[in-house]
This record gives C-alpha cells, structure tokens and sequence, in this order.
C-alpha cells in the first residue's frame, strides 16, 4: 500500500488499522504530495466505526480521533486521499473546535457551509463533492470563511430548496458544543504539524512548497485558529482617533450666514462664500507593531483583531518593530507571523529615512512602551496604543490603552 490510488486491503482491528493508515499517508505517495496533511493525520487516532458513511472526525477529551468506515475504502479506494484531505480541513479550518459552527440556527446551512470550505481546495477525486461554485447565485465566492458562507445562504438561499449529503458524516461532532480550550488544542496540533513537516518539504525558496492547508500558509493558519480574525476584546473608537490623521484642505463651504458678494440684494436666496478646513481621502498611516519578547503572543492576537478593523479605513504601510524595523510593507489585511522577538527600541519606526519612505499623514503604534523613545517629537502626528497599564513617560502624542475586555476607551 504505496500510492493514493492502491487498492487498501480491510484490516481486522485497531492496530491494523493505525498500520495499514500509517503505511498509506507516510509511506509512499501522498506524504510526498501533501507533507503537512500527512503531519495533521499522524496526530489523529484512528477508530474502526462501520456506523460513519465514510470517515468522519471527532473532538473528545482532548483528542482528536479519526472515525474510519474500513468496507467504504475497500469498495471505493480512489476516495481515499481527497477524503482524508477533506477531514484535515475540518480540523485545521476549526470546524470541530470553534463554537460559533455548533448549534446555528440553520444546521442544514452550516452543513453546507463547512463542507464547501472542507472541499475547496481539494483536486482529488471526492464523491459528489459539494462545491462552492453550485452555490454562487446566493453570493458565495471563492476564499470566503465558512461563516461567511453560511451568512449569505441565510440570507438568500431559499428554504425550501433542497441540499446535497456531504461526502463524509458529521454525526460525531454535529450539535456538539466544544469543550473549553478546544480552539488553543486546534491551534497546538496545528502548529506542532506544521512544525514536524517543515523537514519534508523544500526550504530553499521564498515560501516552501507543501506546508499550505486549506490553501492558506502557516501563519494565516494559525491566526485564524488563534482567533485573530474575531472581534477586538477592548473597544476603540478608530473612525473617531484617525480624524487626528486626516489630510485637511481649505475648501469653499457655501453659507446663508454671509450674504453673497456677487447678489448682496439676495440674502437667504443665494448662499455665500466661506473657506474652512475638510478633510479629505482616506489617512496614510504607518502603523508601526511593537514585537519584541516583552510583548505577549496574548497582546499580538489584540492588535492583529483592531488592525483587521482599522484596515478599510485608511491606506495602511505596516512596520513590524522590535529593537529595529524588521519588516516595512504595505498592509495586507491580517498580521500574520510577526518578525522581530528581541529588545525594545521605538525610535527606528520614526528615523528620517523610515518617514521619508513612507510620507504618512500620521503614526500609530502598538507597545507596551517598555523601550526607549525620541526625545523630540516627529513632523507627524502620532498615537500610541498601549496594551499595559504601567505609565508611559513619552511626553508627546496622543495615547489610548488596551484594557480590560469591556472597557471603552477612545
């Protein structure tokens, strides 16, 4: 048994069973093709269960187990790979350790949704796979999250129509509430596969081959499982804090509260003339993230939640900082595996050379403003953010506080 298209022989029990799966996924083929999956899988326990369709994953007490349906794979072996793919996704997209899939208010929906987002991404051969592509006239795309998915089928998808059975059986895990700490044992078995297949795939490029699942990378993987992605715990106001940040003109504002130069015979006909400042566009920002060792990996999962909100609201160039600018770029709509981790010095971020790349229209850093500052202020505005609530001796800017979960500050 080498290959993903060999014809598995029925084994007789338990250990057969975690033999005959090890020898497939590490043993030949697909551990060359898919090294991460075949990471996440020897992390599973198997259970021979005639009772599941096919195959199907379960989290109980800690463990993630692998259900396997033996005559199912004896009767259609070419499914073998595309199913074991679709069960990897299940976990790594936290379909088993997220609450917010259990208990929806459709189940049908959230069936559909999560198997769409379990196939994509799978070229194997699947039985009757449900694809995001049969559901597009209700808004569904490509790369969506799963509840985004199951948001637009609420809302469009017609009750009475009906939906297809998915490729494996959700009967294990359907209606379940996940334990506390599910999310962090995804995210764990997760990060350790990820970290074991790093020896099996090709490091000498930009981004090595084979440690994508479900067509993300590693740190986006990660973030979502981390929980990034939810909402901030700690309130701010960032519509209001980047008027600080907006590129103001004088522009004529027309007012009745002066009569008009050219029609001075017309009042409250024909307004006048004023000037005054507006902002216009959105702010551009250098959004600088303090990530040395003294900041927790608890504080880097905050920032990440308010930078996914403060995006859209302003043309962004990130810097991720620890005692030097480790990284300078653009943006991209999620902080994924931040670079730095050693001291802390926040001068870097405002050097001439850094501003004049940048030209921004203000500043806003993430600390814990444990580190050295300048002395005198940049040509900028700037807003520290600070996420703990010893004193910050910085005697310029304007500053907010991530505090405790409820708190609103502005």
């Amino acid at each position: 048994m080498s290959g993903p298209g060999a014809r598995p022989a029925a084994p007789g029990g338990p250990s057969a069973l975690r033999d005959w799966l090890g020898a497939f996924v590490s043993g030949g083929a697909f551990v060359r093709k898919y090294p991460a999956y075949a990471s996440v899988l020897a992390r599973l326990f198997p259970v021979a269960d005639p009772e599941v369709s096919s195959m199907a994953v379960e989290l109980y007490n800690g463990r993630f187990y692998l259900h396997v349906n033996q005559d199912y794979f004896v009767d259609h072996p070419a499914f073998l790979t595309g199913i074991l793919l679709h069960e990897v996704h299940h976990i790594v997209l936290g379909h088993l350790s997220n609450p917010k899939f259990h208990d929806p208010e459709e189940p049908r929906l959230m069936e559909l949704a999560v198997e769409m987002s379990a196939n994509e991404y799978i070229e194997e051969p699947l039985p009757n796979p449900i694809v995001w592509r049969a559901f597009e006239r209700y808004g569904v795309r490509a790369g969506q999250s799963t509840l985004a998915r199951y948001q637009k089928l609420l809302e469009a998808m017609p009750p009475a129509e009906p939906t297809p059975r998915p490729c494996d059986d959700h009967r294990p895990w359907r209606g379940q509430s996940p334990s506390p700490g599910a999310g962090e044992q995804a995210r764990r078995l997760v990060e350790d596969a990820l970290r074991d297949a790093e020896r099996h795939v090709d490091a000498s490029g930009p981004e090595p081959t084979g440690l994508r699942l479900a067509g993300r990378k590693p740190g986006r993987l990660l973030e979502e499982l981390s929980g990034v992605l939810a909402a901030p715990e700690t309130y701010l106001d960032w519509k209001e804090a980047l008027a600080l940040f907006s590129a103001r003109v004088r522009a004529p504002v027309h007012s009745y509260a002066r009569p008009s130069r050219r029609f001075p015979g017309r009042p409250f006909e024909v307004p006048g003339r004023l000037y005054a400042a507006r902002s216009v566009g959105y702010p551009r920002l250098l959004v600088a993230v303090d990530t040395s060792m003294s900041m927790a990996p608890a504080e880097l999962v905050e920032i990440a939640r308010h930078l996914a909100r403060l995006g859209p609201l302003a043309a962004i160039t990130l810097a991720e900082c620890d005692a030097e600018v480790a990284a300078l770029g653009p943006f991209t709509g999620a902080l994924c595996e931040v670079r730095g981790r050693g001291g802390t010095d926040l001068r870097p971020v405002f050097a001439p050379e850094v501003l004049g790349r940048v030209r921004p229209d203000g500043v806003i850093y993430f600390t814990d403003g444990q580190g050295p500052f300048p002395e005198v202020a940049p040509p900028v505005p700037v807003l520290w953010v600070l996420t703990k609530p010893e004193a910050f001796a910085c005697p310029w800017g304007s500053k907010a506080r991530l505090g405790r979960p409820g708190e609103r500050r502005a």
